[in-house]
């Protein structure tokens, strides 16, 4: 029987990517797995490969930008599940080329302050929303594990991050703060930073996919030749995330978690 095994578990984020990745795992490991994203046709791909391979799985077409979008799913979830015991925030809600843009990832003072503005306030959206619709299910049960899939640039200082850096910094915060807060309820939330992942979009940026600025690219480069375990993909991000959602780490709340390979340490 797998660790999450009569879990139901919402994953936004998971037509591609890193979430891919988690629902992958977490369908292997016996959970009911909520697809979600934007676009009708991945999800529907997802979904069959997952119950292809014997997990079970539905899709929801939401986006993380709208609160009505995270209510429904939420409410989706409980009526066609009868409960949600998992969300992992893994969509970032901002598409790669605007946070590749010159104009947020540079060196601060060549930087737009209103565009990095804007950015911070769609990228922190899209992992509040996801959290604030599930919550309500949650305290009522007692029960829940919430995750955000994060960048470890809010951990670690780095050149032309200060977009990132505001982003994924206040939320490695703002875990603390809201799994204090949730701790009387039960309802434990945890955040994944991470740093270059193969088969994402970050990778498609290094491999020239699409627009990176030189400095960035030098930076992805520095990164596959000092991370001494190598470069994660998303079932390995997976693995940490089913950790988190398991009854293994039914103690832990409020935590950051960098699955770095030991290119960086906390």
């Amino acid at each position: 029987m797998g660790k999450l095994q009569g879990k139901v578990a919402i994953i936004t984020g998971s037509t591609g990517g890193i979430g891919l990745g988690v629902a992958r795992r977490f369908a292997a490991e016996g959970a009911t797995v909520v697809v979600s994203g934007r676009s009708e046709e991945k999800g529907r791909m997802v979904v069959e490969a997952l119950r292809k391979d014997g997990g079970t799985a539905d899709f929801v077409a939401a986006d993380v930008q709208s609160k009505a979008d995270m209510d429904a799913l939420a409410a989706h979830t409980v009526r066609a599940h009868g409960q949600i015991d998992v969300l992992v925030a893994s969509a970032s809600g901002v598409p790669s080329q605007d946070t590749n843009d010159p104009s947020v990832r540079g060196i601060f003072n060549e930087i737009d302050v209103a565009a990095v503005t804007e950015v911070v306030s769609r990228a922190t959206a899209a992992k509040l929303l996801p959290l604030h619709a599930v919550l309500p299910y949650m305290i009522e049960r007692e029960s829940g594990s919430c995750m955000f899939v994060t960048s470890e640039g809010g951990r670690v200082p780095t050149a032309g991050q200060t977009t990132v850096a505001l982003y994924a910094g206040g939320l490695v915060m703002t875990t603390k703060v809201i799994g204090k807060e949730m701790a009387r309820h039960k309802v434990r939330v945890n955040c994944i930073a991470v740093t270059l992942i193969g088969e994402s979009p970050s990778w498609d940026g290094f491999e020239g996919k699409i627009e990176m600025t030189d400095l960035h690219r030098a930076q992805y480069a520095r990164i596959q030749q000092r991370a001494p375990l190598g470069i994660a993909n998303p079932d390995d991000i997976g693995g940490v995330a089913a950790f988190l959602a398991s009854e293994d780490s039914a103690y832990l709340t409020g935590s950051t978690l960098s699955p770095t390979g030991g290119l960086t340490f906390h």
